[in-house]
């Protein structure tokens, strides 16, 4: 167990490899932060080691866990990425330095990238990394780890990954097309991915080795086969008809609203300027008192902004267009273009 990794810990998260330990302190109340190894999960960052040295590459690796039912983060099925990480920023069992009993802290920060909303991280300066030895947390010998730095040199040193890398192929984003994330695996239930150009498979069969449906279709007969489905379930006389009760009572009830509202703001309005009469009728008749003059600009203003609420045209009522079933006949025939728009 390791004391002082409290407040580490807590800002970092657990590895895979290790135990929360739950204790009382001397004051009674819990101590947190504390960790130690997790046999079963250490066997497994073990067996990984080995058979990365083996030759074997982190996909098969995860595909062989998968297949043996070993238990990965978090409980989910092992995905190559878990496994190879990223040298430099030291995540991925394979980088993960504490499990040669050296705790590296602040080695990354994270931002919040503005186009999708998603945590980044960012390498820091390596002079404000925080590096401890806890050797009570060491799972792998120096040997193993050093073996498998030099076979990730080798790796890396490749033309051929070398010449992958120059491509920056994590920079670029996958075009989104009309099913992105919306086919599912009839097998295991998972969605459906890219695979190559213009096919589309099991993510669980083709990435994690966990499902046998390892079959893959063309993008464009699988997109041709929904629309198709949909063009002959949406051009039902029945489908046209829910179509135009349920375009009908959208737009009333919006319209609704818009009127209630308005009626709202009218007697609201209403209200303020009969106040504001009173108010005048006071002052006209010589009533001087120190709040008069602060109740009437705040009620002068009270009604100018309630003008200009009310100050657009009230919506017309609404009238649906009488060849409505006939565009809306249109919009199916054409349903592949429409969905591109």
């Amino acid at each position: 167990m390791v004391p002082w990794l409290n407040w580490i810990e807590q800002r970092g998260g657990n590895s895979y490899g290790y135990n929360v330990v739950r204790r009382l302190g001397p004051d009674g109340l819990s101590v947190r932060g504390e960790r130690q190894i997790s046999e079963q999960e250490a066997e497994i960052i073990r067996r990984v080691f080995r058979e990365f040295l083996e030759g074997r590459s982190p996909k098969a690796i995860a595909h062989r866990l998968n297949a043996d039912g070993a238990p990965g983060p978090r409980g989910k099925f092992w995905r190559d990425t878990a496994i190879q990480g990223h040298r430099t920023r030291g995540t991925g069992l394979l980088n993960n330095e504490l499990h040669i009993g050296r705790l590296v802290w602040n080695r990354l920060h994270y931002l919040k990238d503005p186009q999708t909303g998603r945590r980044v991280s960012r390498l820091n300066d390596p002079s404000e990394w925080v590096v401890t030895v806890v050797p009570d947390l060491r799972i792998v010998n120096d040997t193993i780890w050093d073996a498998v730095k030099a076979r990730q040199g080798e790796i890396d040193a490749d033309p051929r990954v070398k010449a992958i890398k120059a491509t920056k192929f994590w920079e670029k984003r996958r075009q989104v097309h009309l099913l992105t994330g919306l086919a599912i695996c009839g097998k295991c239930g998972s969605r459906f991915t890219a695979v190559g150009k213009d096919y589309l498979a099991c993510s669980a069969a083709c990435k994690l080795g966990a499902c046998d449906q390892k079959k893959s279709i063309r993008r464009h007969v699988l997109e041709d086969a929904v629309l198709d489905l949909l063009r002959s379930r949406l051009m039902q006389p029945d489908a046209v008809a829910e179509f135009v009760e349920t375009y009908s009572k959208a737009s009333n009830a919006q319209a609704g609203e818009e009127e209630a509202k308005r009626a709202s703001l009218q007697r609201e309005r209403n209200t303020a300027a009969r106040k504001l009469e009173g108010l005048y009728d006071a002052i006209s008749k010589g009533l001087r008192t120190p709040g008069l003059k602060a109740s009437l600009e705040d009620l002068e203003s009270q009604v100018a902004r309630l003008d200009a609420e009310l100050s657009p045209l009230a919506p017309s009522p609404l009238r649906l267009n009488p060849n409505i079933s006939e565009l809306y006949r249109r919009k199916v025939t054409a349903l592949s273009q429409t969905l591109l728009d």
